[in-house]
Formats: structure tokens, sequence, C-alpha cells
């Protein structure tokens, strides 16, 4: 079976650098992790997909869906260029993530075999603030919509109540309404 085409390089997690080779990277946890930079895109691939592996990722996430287990994705994985200390640095940085990043999984799945109660409680508390937050939207939405069609009618200010605008505006036309002392007026 082919491997899936994704980006610009032709599979998921593996971008070109513009030294010519090629590196690839992961989200894990709302981290991305950089899994090192390899000679052809094929090898940058094959890193992702051992990496999607020990993520527990579907395998219809993965570059080569023919590949039976994280074994066989490790046997067929190459070990990344590293032209620096840097870049090895780098590296170990990354696995060390993907380490802590697994066993955190591991953790949490284990976690919700044992304490199913806690997760439908954690579920239900989600959906109530989700509610709440829609209600509270919408009531904010009604109370918008209300208040700009008194506007539009004459009926509001965007003023508030206790705006020093209006102590200008009424002075101003206070004066301008109110005749001086040496003005004649007509009743």
């Amino acid at each position: 079976m082919a491997p899936r085409r994704r980006s610009n390089t032709g599979f998921i997690g593996v971008r070109l650098r513009p030294a010519g080779h090629f590196a690839a990277e992961i989200t894990a946890g709302g981290t991305r992790v950089w899994l090192g930079t390899f000679y052809t895109k094929e090898a940058a691939a094959r890193a992702y997909d051992v990496a999607a592996w020990r993520f527990g990722r579907p395998r219809h996430e993965m570059n080569f869906p023919e590949v039976r287990s994280l074994t066989e994705a490790q046997s067929l994985s190459t070990e990344p260029l590293l032209r620096s200390q840097g870049e090895a640095r780098r590296y170990r940085s990354g696995q060390r993530r993907i380490d802590t990043t697994e066993a955190d999984e591991q953790f949490m799945a284990q976690w919700r075999r044992d304490h199913p109660g806690a997760v439908e409680a954690e579920r239900a508390f989600w959906k109530e603030k989700q509610t709440y937050r829609r209600e509270r939207r919408a009531g904010k939405r009604q109370r918008r919509a209300e208040y700009e069609a008194e506007y539009a009618k004459g009926e509001a200010s965007t003023w508030g109540e206790n705006d020093e605008r209006w102590l200008w505006h009424l002075s101003s036309t206070a004066s301008e309404d109110t005749p001086s002392e040496d003005e004649d007026f007509d009743f």
C-alpha cells in the first residue's frame, strides 16, 4: 500500500528544511515534539510513525498504515541525522517528552478504566458548563438585540448612567435653551 500524501513532502509530520534535509515532528499533549532531521522524507515519515505508535494513535493517522506494530515500525526506522551537539540535545529532549507523554497517556488510560464514575462526572461537569456558557451567550445576544432595537428607536443611549458626558451635554444644552438676562422673549 502506498503511503498517504499529506503535506508538500507528502507525509504527515514531515517538512523540508532549507538545507534540503527533512524534519519530523509530532504533536503530543498540546506540545510539538521534534523527532529529528533525516536525509530522506521516507525516513522522517517512519520516525513520525514510531512516535505515533508509541502514543497509541490510530493507523489512519500514520504515514504507513500497513505497518502492524510498534516493533515493526521501530525496525524500519533509522536514526536521525545529528550534525551538532545542539541537535543531539534537542533530539534527546524530544525523546524525553515522548517518554513522559507516553507514560502520562498510559496512566490516564488506566485511571479511566479504574474510575469510570469520575470520568462520567467530569463529562457531566463539562456538559453543564457548556450549557451554561451557551445560555449566557444567548442572553447577552438577546440583551444586545433589545438594546440595539431601543437605540434605533431613539429610546436608548450609548452613554452609561454615570457617564461624565451627560453632565457636559446637559450643561451645554441648558445654556443654549435658557435665555440670558439681556435677551427679550415674547411669550
